[in-house]
Order: structure tokens, then C-alpha cells, then sequence
């Protein structure tokens, strides 16, 4: 882990981007502003940056990778800038990717929004199938890749989608505590404690964010204890969003 690592979990719901979400903006402007916050907060003194995201293999964006807003009914388009390659030796040589997922979408929308891009972005997308350890294992390579100087990165993803009856895939009783235990890793500066989400529960409680969450934590599996902080925790429309920001000594 190199030193002065900071990494964030965000959500990535389409409603962030304002012109989609309609009289349910102003409910948002909590969440919104949680999620720049915490994109300062990894970028700030960052040299490099990467973006992590679900999205239907592991691969990588190509260099004119963009995404477009308009199948959700907003005429908002959204790239991201000057992606960098990564070297990550050891690992399968990842998918060149044509289009973002909505994953990376919505962080390029949010990274558009903070005003001046970190000076060297990449981005990469995982499976929801890896496992545990697959995952852990990409992110102890990134953190790698970035021990020339302070590493940032963002993990993209949703924790359950079953929060209450109106959520997306209706109310499950396990909803809720599973999305709590994600949220006291973050408090309490333990992301190997996300290590130990279980696919099958995840799965089950259409928790997108299980496999980008336990990449964030094998960045964490070789350093000190990180100070952790959670901006936003809640479940607006039955789907819990997590805004949590971890630090390394």
C-alpha cells in the first residue's frame, strides 16, 4: 500500500446526474454533494487515480470510450479524459472496452463536476462474478502499479437493492445489515472486513458494488490500519448508497 493512499466507495445511480432525476433533485443534492467531496478528498495530492467500476468483464476503456445519458431519458453524453494504461503483471490482460458502463459513466459525469481531472486517470472494470479473492488480488496489483507516489482510487458501486418494498427488486428482511456492515468497515478504517461480503448474499440482495468494494479492499491488504470517515449512508428510493472515504497513514 503505498503511502498516503486514499480510496472512496460511490454510488453510481443515474439519478446523480440532475437533468434524470426531475422533482427528485433537490433529494439527491445530499448524496451529490457527498460524492464530490469525496472525489476532492482522493484527488487531492493524488499522481495517479484509478476508477474502478462494475461492468460485464474485466477490461479496460479504450481511449474514445463514452457513454450517453439519453437511453435514461437525458440528453447528457460523458467521456473520460486522457485515460493512462495500467501495468498490472500477474493478471489477465483485461478487455478493451468501446463504451462505459453506467458504473463509469456516472463517475465521469462526477469527475466533470470537481472542476480540474486528476493528472493521470485509469479506470477499470470487474465482473460481478470474481470472487473474493480474485478481486483482493486486482486490487493488492493496483496498489502496486501506484507505489511511485500517493495512489487514489474510486470504487463505483451500489450496495442492496432490497431495502424496502418500492426498491427494485422489493424488500428482503437481510437487506439492511448487510449494507451496515459495509458502511462500519468504512467508520471503522477495517476494508478487510469487506473481504468478507459473501457473493451469494450479495447477489441475492442485487448488491452491485460486493465485487469494486473487495477490489478497494485488497489495495488496503498490505499497510497500516486506515482512518475511515462515511459522508453519506442511506436508502432514498430502497437502494443503499454508501459515500465512505479511506485514508492511509
Amino acid at each position: 500500500m503505498p503511502p498516503g493512499q486514499r480510496a472512496a466507495i460511490l454510488p453510481h445511480p443515474p439519478l446523480l446526474v440532475p437533468e434524470l432525476a426531475g422533482g427528485a433533485a433537490a433529494e439527491l443534492d445530499p448524496l451529490r454533494r457527498a460524492c464530490l467531496e469525496a472525489l476532492h478528498a482522493v484527488l487531492d495530492g493524488a499522481g495517479g487515480v484509478v476508477l474502478v467500476g462494475d461492468g460485464p468483464v474485466w477490461g479496460v476503456p479504450g481511449p474514445d470510450a463514452a457513454a450517453s445519458f439519453r437511453p435514461y431519458g437525458a440528453a447528457v453524453d460523458v467521456a473520460l479524459p486522457d485515460l493512462h494504461p495500467l501495468d498490472l503483471p500477474g493478471l489477465p490482460e483485461p478487455v478493451r472496452l468501446h463504451g462505459l458502463p453506467l458504473s463509469l459513466a456516472v463517475a465521469a459525469h462526477l469527475l466533470a463536476g470537481i472542476g480540474t481531472p486528476p493528472a493521470r486517470l485509469s479506470a477499470v472494470t470487474v465482473p460481478v462474478s470474481l470472487g473474493p479473492r480474485a478481486a483482493g488480488t486486482i486490487g493488492r496489483a493496483l496498489a502496486a502499479a501506484g507505489e511511485r507516489g500517493p495512489f487514489g482510487l474510486v470504487a463505483m458501486g451500489d450496495l442492496s437493492a432490497r431495502r424496502s418494498e418500492q426498491a427494485p427488486g422489493a424488500f428482503h428482511p437481510a437487506a439492511a445489515a448487510f449494507d451496515r456492515s459495509a458502511a462500519a468497515a468504512f467508520r471503522d478504517g477495517a476494508p478487510g472486513r469487506l473481504l468478507d461480503l459473501e457473493p451469494a448474499a450479495a447477489a441475492e440482495l442485487q448488491a452491485t458494488g460486493r465485487v469494486p468494494l473487495q477490489v478497494l479492499a485488497g489495495t488496503f491488504a498490505d499497510g497500516a490500519r486506515p482512518r475511515g470517515r462515511v459522508l453519506y449512508e442511506d436508502a432514498p428510493f430502497g437502494v443503499g448508497y454508501l459515500v465512505g472515504v479511506l485514508t492511509a497513514p
